[in-house]
């Protein structure tokens, strides 16, 4: 399948690529655009319109071979608006459209006519004019890069109003990544009695919608490419959301890929559950779906925080007395929400993360822990990854059983 990706103002086709790996590791040919006018700095934009956008994106599906299937659009920001409009130029050929922190914008509205225009072009501006809201986890090297490769938008891209016609537009199945509002605020929204009810009545007369919340910032592709990939992903396929490790990968490739792969697996045991199916236990043992994420979330810190890089316990572990609950994860999960379990363990994953590319900056797998055995022997970074992996697998055994339990789920 197809997967076109829209970036949305001041970015190019770069910008998807922290996101690309996974997608294409998962089998989709992706196609990340540069629109029109957004070639370089010096690129004429006097002349660009937003209709321009929406033909480069059309003109993208055209390309593509009917007989490959129907293609998915992904749009950033104002990037959606330009998916859709594409999806009402084109509704037979769209399978899905997934929205990253944006939603449909209807007929007759603009994406943002009031962002300060310069001849003709829209500078990407100081960071103060954003809410702090936008620039969770924009640190300031993310701030810096982000500034060194922003391109101006064309201004009336910003400011044309959409022209829509088609309403099969209505019956194309779109995900919303809710990054900033969370899904359960776009479902408030969506009572015709709300206040805000006029900024999503576009979304409200969509047919199929799906919600995904993934707490971030305006920019999730840089401040958490990966958990954005495995959500795209989950969203054209649940199974899907869990890319195969490389088959020809060098050993750290191959090491990561796996435990990437057994982290997915988790996530998607756990997914879609009410707090009494996280709770849930099998025969005589105590172990939950809801212990095992928060369980897990310790364990990543533990050992890529703790172990591997010295660095000293965060909130929550920080406050834990161990010796009075050996297993206070495992206990407290039971009082812990579904979105508080698994932003507990994603953001324990993104931490991971990090902390395992830092380490590969500096060296290799040979890497040593920062913080030694009592004997003074350390585990290298090669260890700590394959003990990882058969903590995840262990795991991932005992969520199976589980999950079959609740709904009869299963799967490998």
């Amino acid at each position: 399948m197809d997967v076109i990706l829209i970036p949305g103002f001041w970015l190019d086709a770069s910008s998807w690529d922290p996101v690309i790996p996974l997608l294409e590791g998962a089998g989709y040919r992706t196609h990340a655009l540069t629109l029109p006018g957004m070639e370089s700095r010096d690129a004429d934009r006097s002349g660009i319109t937003l209709r321009d956008h929406v033909d480069a994106v059309v003109d993208v599906i055209d390309a593509l071979d009917p007989a490959d299937g129907r293609v998915v659009l992904v749009g950033h920001s104002a990037g959606g608006a330009i998916a859709h409009a594409a999806v009402d130029a084109r509704p037979d050929r769209v399978a899905r459209v997934v929205y990253v922190d944006s939603i449909p914008l209807g007929d007759g509205g603009v994406i943002n006519a009031e962002l300060p225009a310069e001849d003709g072009e829209i500078p990407l501006p100081d960071w103060s004019a954003f809410g702090d809201e936008d620039l969770i986890g924009l640190d300031d090297r993310l701030r810096a890069a982000f500034r060194e490769r922003a391109i101006p938008t064309p201004a009336r891209v910003a400011a044309d109003p959409q022209r829509l016609s088609d309403l099969r537009r209505y019956d194309v199945p779109i995900t919303v990544i809710a990054c900033q509002f969370t899904a359960d605020m776009y479902r408030e929204f969506m009572d015709p009695g709300h206040d805000w009810y006029p900024y999503v009545d576009e979304l409200a007369k969509i047919t199929d919608v799906d919600f995904v919340d993934l707490p971030t910032g305006h920019w999730p592709q840089f401040t958490r490419p990966d958990d954005l990939a495995r959500v795209i992903l989950a969203a054209l396929d649940p199974e899907e959301a869990r890319p195969e490790p490389p088959q020809d990968g060098d050993e750290a490739a191959t090491l990561l890929g796996f435990l990437d792969y057994q982290r997915a697996t988790l996530a998607w045991k756990c997914s879609g559950l009410q707090p009494a199916g996280l709770q849930a236990t099998v025969g005589v043992s105590s172990i939950t779906l809801g212990g095992l994420l928060k369980h897990l979330a310790w364990v990543e810190d533990y050992w890529f925080s703790h172990r591997l890089h010295g660095s000293d316990p965060q909130a929550p572990w920080d406050s834990v007395d161990w010796k009075a609950d050996p297993d206070w994860e495992w206990h407290s999960a039971a009082g812990d929400t579904p979105k508080e379990l698994f932003d507990l363990w994603r953001a324990s994953v993104a931490r991971s993360r990090s902390r395992i590319a830092e380490s590969l900056a500096d060296g290799t797998l040979d890497r040593l822990a920062a913080r030694p055995w009592p004997d003074g022997s350390a585990p290298s970074l090669r260890w700590i990854l394959v003990h990882m992996i058969e903590e995840y697998a262990r795991h991932n055994g005992h969520a199976d059983l589980i999950r079959e339990s609740v709904d009869g789920a299963t799967g490998e």
